[in-house]
């Protein structure tokens, strides 16, 4: 499969344009990865099979082929609904969509393996990128990887589904935990006998990101940061990768495939808060101090732009609130019974009771000047927890400390006032 570039796609606001290259790994008799650049549609799928005696071309090719035609349909669909799926309502629908296409793609693969004996050993990984409006989502089930190259800095955005990852979060070493023979063996899989659901993650890219997705023939030959380092300056700069695909399927052994996409521009700037800067301003409240990257990317990507003109309310005291604030741009005034409690500069959050419980509001905010807030509305948060309950232990573990730090301020202001 050759490398290449396609023309410049504009998907929605996004200006990308991508290519693929796949190299069979030097200890296979055939390549059993299959890739689909369908820049177009906004549909990009690695699948890596992983059964011997061609099972494993079968089934990525099968499971590769069921998600681009889901995929693709689901697009026509929302066309006849942009009006109805907006901000937080169309991200929630893609997590739909994605979800039931992983499990399409499992029911297509087990009705084939009554069909056909081949099938009923065939078992692949799959890795797919989704572009639907300002966002994508990623599914993702087995070893492969996607990573994102943004301003300067690499993030593996992928956690892989292995048996290494596994003993890992048992708090094994790594040195120990690479000699096992439990090591390479994969804990989530398309295949007939099993399956799991996927991870999926929300993603907003802008100008200049580099997304990369992989199998892992390609990142295991990387596995040095030197390696790694040298190779993502190639990719970024569009040098040919031809010689480095090769080169890590003869060191890696394994069938290497490589999608690359490079995000050019936005075609119209419907939202003023770059991705990185959203990220940013979650990362800087005490709730999200026990987040990944990823895991802030998760919050960051449901956070609503709000705008106030200098002067107006932003909540009044004694309405019923359902969600936090995050301060982007500009301040505020906050006051109760009339009278000045503080003032909240960009990273300042306030309201975050709103995401726990149904309550009343206890102060009033009022736009100082012009200003821009990020909000999180407590059912887009619920619906978080719910795909990922680690996000919902960090996020109430952080809730407590930062109430119980609140507590023992008050205290000490009380003391101090007799």
């Amino acid at each position: 499969m050759p490398f290449f570039l396609f023309p410049v796609y504009t998907i929605h606001m996004i200006k990308l344009k991508s290519g693929t290259l796949s190299q069979i790994g030097a200890k296979h008799i055939q390549n059993d990865d299959t890739a689909v650049v369908n820049a177009k549609e906004g549909v990009y799928i690695i699948c890596d099979g992983v059964s011997e005696g061609g099972q494993g071309k079968l089934a990525s090719a099968l499971i590769s082929q069921v998600i681009q035609e889901k995929l693709v349909q689901a697009n026509q669909d929302f066309k006849t609904k942009s009006s109805d799926l907006a901000g937080t309502k169309r991200l929630q629908a893609m997590q739909e969509v994605m979800q039931n296409t992983f499990a399409d793609a499992q029911s297509a693969l087990k009705a084939q393996a009554e069909n056909n004996p081949l099938y009923k050993v065939a078992a692949t990984t799959c890795i797919a990128l989704w572009f639907n409006g300002r966002f994508a989502i990623l599914g993702h089930i087995g070893d492969s990887r996607a990573y994102l190259f943004r301003a300067g800095k690499l993030y593996q955005l992928t956690k892989d589904h292995s048996g290494l990852d596994e003993l890992l979060k048992m708090g094994m070493p790594m040195e120990t935990a690479m000699r096992s023979p439990l090591a390479h063996a994969l804990t989530r899989a398309f295949g007939n006998a099993q399956f799991n659901q996927p991870d999926l993650l929300k993603i907003e890219f802008e100008p200049n990101d580099s997304l990369f997705l992989c199998t892992d023939g390609i990142y295991t030959a990387l596995s040095t940061p030197q390696t790694m380092t040298a190779f993502v300056h190639d990719l970024i700069n569009e040098i040919p990768l031809k010689p480095w695909v090769e080169k890590c399927a003869k060191t890696s052994g394994d069938d290497s495939t490589l999608i690359h996409i490079h995000f050019e521009e936005e075609e119209h700037t419907l939202v003023g808060i770059q991705a990185s800067e959203r990220i940013h301003l979650v990362q800087k409240t005490p709730l999200s101090r026990y987040f990944d990257y990823v895991q802030a990317s998760h919050i960051a990507a449901i956070c609503e732009i709000e705008s106030f003109k200098a002067g107006e309310t932003v909540i009044k005291e004694g309405d019923d609130g359902d969600r936090m604030y995050i301060v982007a741009k500009g301040g505020l005034t906050i006051q109760s019974n009339g009278k000045f409690l503080t003032e909240n500069k960009p990273g300042d959050f306030f309201g975050e009771i709103a995401l726990v419980q149904k309550s009343k509001r206890t102060a009033t905010a009022l736009a100082k000047e012009d200003t821009s807030l990020l909000s999180l509305k407590r059912s887009d948060l619920e619906e978080v927890f719910k795909k990922d309950p680690l996000i919902e232990t960090r996020f109430y573990k952080a809730m407590l400390e930062t109430a119980l730090s609140r507590v023992v301020e008050l205290g000490v202001q009380v003391v101090g006032m007799k």
